[in-house]
């Protein structure tokens, strides 16, 4: 090779290093952006997860039977009626 040609294949190998110099910065930044993202996902997805336990522990406590009991005895004046007043129909 001629002087000329061992510039040009330094020239060459520079620019391919310098691409890869870039590549690799662009790829880091694009990482530590995703990783970021995924962090604030996780943390979201913890609070969703806590919302949703305290909505199934709130829905339990609504419809308990003793809840349902009282107000059907407070609102509606409803009982639960003595043996000796029940009837039982048959189908």
């Amino acid at each position: 090779m001629t002087g000329t040609g061992l510039v040009r294949l330094a020239l060459l190998l520079w620019v391919l290093d310098m691409v890869s110099s870039v590549a690799v910065v662009i790829s880091s930044h694009e990482c530590r952006q995703l990783y970021a993202d995924l962090a604030k996902l996780q943390q979201a997805d913890n609070r969703l997860r806590v919302e949703w336990g305290q909505y199934l522990l709130e829905q339990s406590s609504w419809a308990s039977l003793g809840r349902i009991e009282q107000l059907a005895e407070e609102k509606l004046g409803m009982y639960v009626p003595e043996i000796d007043k029940i009837i039982m129909v048959k189908p």
